[in-house]
């Protein structure tokens, strides 16, 4: 639809935003041309948006339109009520021979009530992070958003994010260090039209990591008259690292360290993640198993563990031993990456650690 009188038009208005909220900045932009067989250009003096007999917004001498041209003309106010408003464009001009133009062009715009609401939610967990978003419920813009994490009324942890629209959620990631096992207050605090709003969301932190433990898997020996040898991988079936894992072949009755390697240094092993190991042990008379001592820390604690591997014909793969993870508290934590094999003399009664040469050849496999 379009308005005219003699040669000028408004030919069109858009409202942005579409749907207003009380209070909310609204622009009506009208378009107004001068036809193309216009005999000569129009002075424009006034554009006006009115609402009953009243101006709501204007804008004053804009220039001459020549014919087949058009202007964009942003006419911007503000309602204080909500409900369907019925306004009007008039534009007020002079032709350049004299005769007075005025054009009007109906515009309605429905007016929503205010609604400043948003939400925070956890939506997903993992052994170290959460993740914690923020949705916008309302009609209107958040802006200079913040979100806090506070444990015992002390805040812990800060993170923003982008301005929110209405009808959007935006993320943020929170490490969980200072939060496992502890009530934590998600707080969002935020903008509107000045005006600052805050939305709080209280979540119990539960502590979802598997201490790191190492189990031998993947085994295969391969006998020989007085000895055998083993290989396979140590397996973290934890989703926290263990380090200074250590290898050793079990003194028994029957089993003995083997050389070159009784025992095999493996290092660090991620969480989740294998290393390989190659071990090789000293038999007497006919033991059907080679106890394998499995030494690591985790968590600050070292761990010792037993694995009984059977060596019968067929290279059968590990078993675990009896009982349960034995942890000496106390002990250091740290290690390396990669596997050793070490030469294992006992002197004295102590275990000796010896690396040849300063250089250790190792082998590694990582998924």
């Amino acid at each position: 639809m379009s308005a005219q009188s003699g040669q000028i038009v408004v030919n069109s208005t858009t409202v942005e935003p579409s749907e207003p909220y009380v209070g909310e900045s609204v622009t009506v932009r009208a378009t107004v041309s001068n036809f193309e067989s216009s005999s000569g250009g129009v002075d424009l003096k006034e554009v006006t948006l009115r609402s009953g007999g009243r101006i709501v917004a204007e804008a004053n001498n804009l220039g001459t339109l020549g014919p087949g041209g058009s202007v964009d003309v942003p006419l911007s106010t503000t309602f204080t009520s909500a409900g369907e408003k019925q306004l009007r464009v008039h534009v007020s001009g002079r032709h350049e021979n004299g005769n007075v133009i005025n054009v009007e062009y109906p515009v309605i715009v429905e007016v929503e009530e205010r609604d400043v609401r948003a939400g925070l939610s956890v939506t997903e967990q993992t052994n170290d992070t959460v993740n914690v978003e923020l949705t916008n419920y309302g009609n209107t813009n958040l802006s200079n958003v913040e979100i806090t994490a506070s444990v015992n009324d002390s805040q812990v942890a800060q993170r923003y994010t982008a301005n929110l629209g209405p009808d959007t959620n935006r993320s943020v990631v929170f490490d969980t260090d200072d939060m496992s096992d502890q009530v934590v207050l998600f707080t969002a605090t935020y903008t509107v039209d000045g005006e600052t709003y805050t939305t709080s969301l209280s979540k119990e932190i539960d502590d979802e990591s598997v201490p790191g433990e190492i189990r031998l898997t993947s085994i295969e020996t391969t006998r020989t008259t007085g000895s055998v040898t083993i290989q396979g991988d140590a397996a973290n079936v934890g989703n926290t690292d263990a380090s200074s894992v250590l290898l050793t072949v079990k003194e028994t009755e029957n089993v003995s360290h083997g050389s070159p390697s009784g025992g095999y240094f493996v290092g660090r092993v991620e969480g989740s993640e294998f290393a390989t190991f190659d071990l090789t042990a000293q038999l007497s008379g006919e033991p059907t198993t080679v106890p394998i001592e499995v030494s690591y820390i985790v968590d600050g604690d070292r761990v010792t563990t037993t694995q009984e591997v059977p060596i019968d014909s067929s290279g059968a793969g590990a078993t675990p031993a009896a009982g349960g993870p034995q942890s000496n508290r106390g002990q250091g934590s740290g290690g390396s990456s990669g596997g050793l094999p070490l030469s294992l003399p006992v002197i004295g009664g102590v275990l000796v650690v010896v690396v040849l040469g300063g250089v250790g050849i190792y082998r590694w496999r990582h998924h």
